[in-house]
């Protein structure tokens, strides 16, 4: 019997003990894991941003096959929510920042176990990008601080989640690179036609450059947005101009072009000091659909045009220009609409 009673002795002074060391645990904490994965910021935080693809990635599936999600009306970004039950408890979880291909913060409450603050970071670098999910805590209620102690520290406990659920994460993403890089890359065209167009009116900036694709990009980059700020400056709504471009040279012998950024506007507007104003009036014109990322499938629009012109025995009667139909943030990229319009006699 003294044997028994120095085994329940002993048992209690060690969850004595245990609970005193809980309970001296840290009243906070910080815990992140951080992992390059081969892909572009925007695609890892498109896919991170929308709690429905956690399941796909997420590490706790693998401890409680069982566990159950219910998701809010919203999934993606600022406002979105959920919540899961499984066999260690409850949860849920909303999201309340998300900068664009950037960072992501959240909210998380766990049945009984107090709140917690989650974020994502996501940094470009040279061999992909740094993704880093990481949270953190104040006043943590005692029953966190118990499985903390038993676990090793807050670090142990939740560490190791945070690097299965990067791991299974980079795999996911390496999936959707793939997909990604070939919807990049594909284009399509409609079909080369004649048709008769109304005067049209343009304002904007007038350019000259190398035939470089970066450098023509960063051109269209710094003025669009200026051009359509401008527009809106003079009180037109957004469906009264559509973004584009007038290229009055194009000489690939020296690989060197002339062109125009800015708007094609229903009413003709006084454009700003820096600005140009054309016009073009009423009249024929052959023209075709690109649909695609801007850069690719342009030059076989072109051709098509030209050989469509050749056979008909057209001649050109003014420069060549653009109208990019579509918001490219609100398409995938093969859906991308660029019509090319050549005037003609």
């Amino acid at each position: 019997m003294k044997i028994v009673k120095y085994i329940v002795l002993f048992l209690l002074i060690a969850i004595i003990g245990l609970a005193i060391y809980a309970a001296v645990q840290p009243n906070s904490y910080e815990v992140t894991r951080s992992r390059i994965i081969d892909v572009p910021a925007e695609l890892v935080y498109n896919n991170v941003s929308d709690y429905k693809n956690w399941e796909a990635w997420g590490p706790w599936l693998e401890e409680d096959p069982s566990m159950t999600f219910s998701y809010g009306e919203t999934t993606k970004g600022e406002g979105a929510s959920y919540s899961w039950n499984g066999k260690d408890g409850k949860g849920s979880q909303k999201m309340t920042s998300a900068i664009p291909h950037e960072s992501l913060t959240t909210e998380l409450t766990f049945e009984g176990m107090g709140s917690a603050s989650a974020f994502w970071k996501f940094d470009p670098n040279v061999e992909g990008t740094e993704v880093t999910w990481g949270m953190k805590a104040d006043n943590v209620p005692y029953l966190f601080k118990f499985f903390g102690a038993i676990s090793g520290g807050y670090d142990k406990m939740m560490g190791p989640m945070f690097e299965r659920g990067l791991e299974r994460l980079d795999s996911v993403m390496v999936i959707e690179a793939e997909a990604y890089n070939e919807m990049m890359s594909a284009w399509s065209l409609g079909e080369v036609s004649k048709m008769t167009i109304d005067k049209r009116n343009f304002i904007g900036y007038a350019h000259s450059s190398k035939m470089d694709q970066e450098a023509m990009s960063k051109l269209f980059q710094e003025s669009m947005p200026k051009v359509g700020e401008y527009a809106v400056e003079q009180g037109l709504q957004y469906g009264d101009f559509t973004p584009g471009a007038i290229f009055t040279k194009w000489d690939e012998t020296t690989g060197e072009t002339d062109f125009m950024i800015g708007v094609f506007l229903k009413e003709a507007i006084k454009p700003a000091e820096d600005m140009q104003s054309m016009s073009f009036a009423k009249g024929t014109v052959v023209t075709v659909s690109k649909y695609g990322n801007y850069g690719i499938g342009d030059r076989e629009a072109h051709l098509a045009i030209e050989e469509f012109m050749e056979t008909n025995k057209m001649t050109m009667a003014g420069p060549v220009y653009e109208l990019y139909v579509n918001d490219p943030t609100l398409v995938t990229p093969d859906k991308i609409q660029t019509d090319i319009y050549y005037p003609i006699k």
